[in-house]
């Protein structure tokens, strides 16, 4: 089911609340056994609709999907998918029993969003809403509206498994299927802990951001939250890479080569 443009539900279109039906393991939720032709509501969605029968399903916004948050003072595997800045990144938890339900969940959007007829984002946006956003080579992720541009008609989102911002027109945004939000997010926001920009500047460099990407590319991390920042709320971590039998910062790396100020903590 989709939510149709005057905020009612139709068959085979969008519903917008999965209800409790969240699987923690993601086992069976977006395994490609469920990958049906094409938008056609599936077992699950069905389940959800028949479960929530009694209850309104016309809020595509007051859909609640789990984060997989990075758990506080315990070391965990990561790899960074997205760079916003050398101090400012996401990571996925790829050990965690959800991950691997994440592919299947990517084939089964692209199968549905790649048809043409599936209901655009009612506008204006209300940030916080959920949707199925265009990616990189004909690919749709999940996103959220973070602001609404009425003057232009657009909006801001965050790519909430792969990470990063964008800032698009609010037609090229599509309603999010109920069984496409049953799997947590999986890209968790973080910032790098003890670094700072350069002395008299106000963000990090270029080439701070670049030596942060040639640090991670391709490597599995360890990351371990160590703090929250004041301002956002966001998780404060440490990051280390393997180089041989030797853990190496990459927090520490980026101030000792001259990318970052060094910030003890308190």
């Amino acid at each position: 089911r989709f939510l149709s443009e005057d905020g009612t539900s139709r068959d085979n279109l969008c519903a917008s609340r999965p209800g409790n039906n969240v699987d923690p393991f993601g086992s069976d939720v977006n395994s490609m056994d469920s990958v049906d032709s094409g938008c056609t509501m599936g077992a699950l969605d069905s389940q959800s609709s028949n479960a929530t029968a009694s209850t309104s399903e016309h809020v595509v916004w007051e859909i609640e999907v789990p984060k997989l948050m990075l758990p506080s003072s315990v070391t965990v595997e990561v790899i960074v998918v997205n760079i916003v800045s050398a101090g400012h990144v996401f990571v996925q938890q790829h050990t965690h029993p959800t991950y691997h339900a994440l592919r299947s969940l990517d084939q089964q959007m692209f199968l549905c969003y790649s048809q043409p007829g599936t209901p655009t984002l009612p506008s204006p946006a209300e940030v916080g809403v959920i949707c199925a956003a265009p990616s990189v080579e004909g690919a749709w992720w999940r996103a959220q509206v973070i602001t609404f541009y009425k003057e232009t008609d657009e909006v801001e989102i965050r790519y909430v498994d792969y990470g990063g911002y964008d800032r698009v027109k609010i037609d090229t945004l599509r309603q999010i299927r109920s069984d496409f939000v049953t799997l947590p997010f999986q890209g968790a926001e973080v910032l790098l802990d003890n670094i700072a920009p350069q002395p008299g500047e106000d963000r990090f460099s270029t080439e701070a951001n670049s030596a942060l990407e040639d640090l991670t590319r391709g490597l599995a991390l360890l990351a371990q939250v160590s703090n929250y920042d004041n301002n956002t709320g966001l998780p404060l971590v440490q990051l280390w890479k393997m180089v041989g039998d030797e853990l190496i910062s990459i927090n520490r790396t980026l101030a000792e080569r001259g990318f970052s100020t060094w910030v003890e903590s308190f």
